[in-house]
């Protein structure tokens, strides 16, 4: 039997999804069997597991089928059928829904439709007739190549193509502002007729008609900007959430070696980088950058009052302009000077606590309050000359804004005065100076914005371009069920700075082998479980899982077909089931309780699976309960063949070894297990051991007897 998925035989691939262990999630959600039926036949190297977690319920089955497929890197072609005629002609299998039947349409046969019911879970033949029906299926091209989209391909610009995915409604705001500008626009000319022609005649007629369109262009002109902020709030919160999405699922696909070493404010930083798109495409005051460029049809309208005023206004529109340029130098030249200094603060606390060990005979407190404060000042010093320099250029700005505006109003009234003009243009004209200048303080404003939009776009733009296992997934070799076999030629890992580590080790590990790794403290034990696990590729030599390199799989495809427990299971805040179907995918609920059971946790779980759990309440539990939890967790269903445990029991040993005796002959008889411990009897419970020498050499590899024997 072969561990890689076999597309040609497609019998043991349906065999491999009507596994029992999932017969409670096909009944909760029928549709997952119909789309495991149609990305068997795609030749889909996922597992049940896989589209299982993949799958997206949805209130109308077409829906969630669309969702699903989409989500595990398909695209679907809509069609509405009005007749069943020509159905042969479109690509099968997909689903279909006709009246109130849903099913998978797999082709047809001597006239008749054949639809796999995925509720029954049985095929039935449909007759061919003039009912209208609706086709959901996986395009030809994505069923060929199915590339990532568009977004993905120029990834070193991968922001600029987010915001292309609503192209058309960035043209529709661009056209209602527009529009807006106009209504705007034609409200002023309004005053102007009532002074112009209502007074003049003395006609309450014209007052009520002049009234009556200044109204409708008032409402028209609500109406446009309701619609466009409803835009802004639907399509710039979608926008928000594809981004937030995006960057966080890339950040989760990084490799284990990469994000294994990055601290902590520089994950936090990309979820700040997310918070300013958010704030940029979300706020009503982006609407601003949209009325910019239509400030010329108040220039226009001004022109056609006064054309000195319009003169003026131009000239000051040009000296608001150089005056942002000039101010966005000032305020990026105070910020370079904080960003530095908080870098240096970030710099001087990574190399203080990654150097801990190495400066522990110095004065401590010295080296921190000598090179920490130092830099902590002058970030200080910094922040707060930034501050001073904004509310500067803040102050300058509004007192310029109010200089031209002014100065367009007085030249208004010297045409009047003149006789150039009358008081109704006047009027409009100082109505439509402040509109003009309106989009200018808008865009002003956010001169403090600009550097945080570029910095953060170039932060995201450089993390959606690094390579990570989700780019790497198509390219290895799917895994079906591994066997067990272990083999590892000439490991040796050395961490930077180390004198020793695992050094040439070589072993030969046997299908369901029970294999203990034991040593002194420090000798490399938790460095070789990880090696084995596929969390740490940084090391010479080969390891090898039946025959295949761990290197050539994509690190989430492997991972995902063992099962590793780390020492430091992290518990989530909510109950215990949702702990298990994230530490193990969606398992049936029974399998969940008999783990429970096993372990013998029923007393300090006393509402089953919904008791709450946080880290906390952990915390609180005796060192042996916690322990059994996180096996209990990290085993679930026990469905992988391979299984890897750091430290099990860890600090309970004694009164917990009965529990590894009863998993060995049982739940466990057929697995390969490895587990890392150096307590006796926990030892023996194994069959083989690899033993581990202080400097990470290896002292012993063999059956267990022996080594307990020589240790008496």
């Amino acid at each position: 039997m072969s561990i890689l998925v076999d597309f040609n035989n497609v019998p043991q691939r349906v065999l491999d999804f009507e596994s029992s262990g999932y017969d409670e999630r096909y009944s909760q959600s029928p549709l997952i069997r119909g789309l495991a039926y149609t990305l068997i036949a795609l030749e889909w190297e996922g597992t049940p597991a896989i589209l299982s977690d993949a799958f997206i319920p949805k209130s109308k089955d077409g829906d969630s089928f669309t969702a699903t497929i989409e989500r595990l890197g398909y695209r679907c072609d809509v069609t509405k059928l009005k007749t069943l005629d020509n159905i042969d002609k479109h690509p099968h299998p997909c689903f279909i829904e006709i009246e109130n039947l849903s099913a998978i349409f797999l082709g047809t046969k001597d006239g008749r439709l054949l639809l796999f019911d995925y509720t029954n879970n049985n095929t039935i033949e449909y007759p061919m007739c003039k009912k209208p029906c609706l086709l959901i299926a996986i395009s030809e091209y994505s069923r060929l190549f199915r590339e990532p989209p568009p977004e993905s391909q120029d990834r070193s610009n991968w922001i600029k193509y987010a915001f292309y995915r609503y192209n058309n409604e960035l043209k529709s705001l661009i056209i209602l502002s527009f529009v807006i500008s106009i209504l705007g626009a034609l409200q002023p000319f309004f005053i102007m007729s009532v002074y112009n022609f209502a007074l003049t005649s003395s006609s309450q007629a014209t007052l009520y008609w002049l009234t009556l369109f200044a109204v409708i262009v008032g409402f028209s002109e609500y109406f446009f900007k309701k619609m466009r902020v409803n835009i802004i709030a639907t399509s710039g919160k979608d926008l928000a959430v594809h981004i937030s999405q995006a960057v966080i699922s890339k950040l989760l696909w990084l490799p284990y070696a990469m994000t294994s070493t990055a601290g902590v404010s520089s994950q936090l930083a990309r979820l700040k980088d997310i918070d300013t798109f958010r704030r940029l495409v979300t706020a009503e005051s982006t609407l601003s950058y949209f009325d910019m460029p239509f400030v010329i049809v108040f220039i226009i309208a001004i022109a056609l009052m006064s054309g000195t005023a319009a003169l003026v206004v131009m000239g000051g529109l040009i000296l608001m302009l150089v005056f942002c340029v000039y101010s966005r130098y000032i305020y990026s030249q105070a910020t370079s000077k904080s960003s530095r200094a908080n870098a240096m603060v970030s710099y001087q606390w990574n190399e203080i606590l990654r150097g801990i060990k190495t400066i522990q005979g110095l004065p401590l407190l010295r080296v921190v309050q000598s090179r920490f404060s130092a830099s902590h000042m002058q970030s200080t010093s910094d922040a707060e000359n930034v501050a001073v320099t904004n509310s500067k250029i803040q102050a300058a700005g509004g007192s310029l804004i109010q200089v031209i505006g002014t100065a367009s109003i007085v030249t208004a009234v010297i045409g009047v005065m003149e006789g150039t003009s009358d008081a109704g243009a006047m009027l409009a004209t100082v109505i439509l100076v402040w509109k003009a200048l309106g989009p200018i303080m808008g865009i002003y404003n956010s001169i403090s914005k600009f550097q945080s939009i570029k910095a953060s776009s170039a932060q995201i733009n450089n993390l959606m371009s690094m390579n990570d296992d989700k780019l790497t997934l198509e390219k290895s070799p799917p895994i079906r069920l591994f066997q067990g076999s272990i083999v590892g030629s000439g490991v040796s890992h050395r961490y930077t700075g180390a004198a020793t580590g695992l050094t040439n080790l070589g072993f030969k590990i046997p299908p369901s082998a029970k294999v203990v790794i034991c040593g002194p403290t420090g000798c490399g034990k938790t460095t070789l479980i990880s090696i084995i696990a596929g969390l740490e590729d940084r090391y010479q030599g080969a390891v090898s899982v039946d025959g295949y390199n761990i290197k050539q799989f994509n690190s989430y495809r492997y991972r995902t077909s063992i099962n590793y427990i780390p020492f430091n299971l992290h518990i989530f805040e909510g109950s215990l089931e949702t702990n298990f179907i994230l530490h193990n995918g969606l398992i049936p609920t029974e399998k969940m309780q008999e783990m429970v059971s096993f372990f013998e946790l029923d007393e300090w779980l006393p509402e089953g699976l919904a008791t709450q759990l946080n880290v906390d309440k952990c915390k609180s539990l005796p060192n042996g309960i916690q322990q059994k939890l996180r096996l209990a967790l990290g085993l679930g269903n026990c469905e992988q063949s391979l299984i890897i445990i750091d430290e099990p029991f860890n600090g309970a040993e004694n009164e917990n070894s009965q529990y590894f005796n009863r998993l060995f002959s049982d739940k466990l008889l057929n697995k390969t297990v490895i587990f890392s411990t150096n307590d006796p009897g926990l030892i023996a419970t194994s069959n083989m051991s690899l033993v581990l020498e202080l400097d990470g050499n290896l002292k012993y590899f063999g059956l267990t007897d022996k080594y307990l024997n020589s240790l008496s």
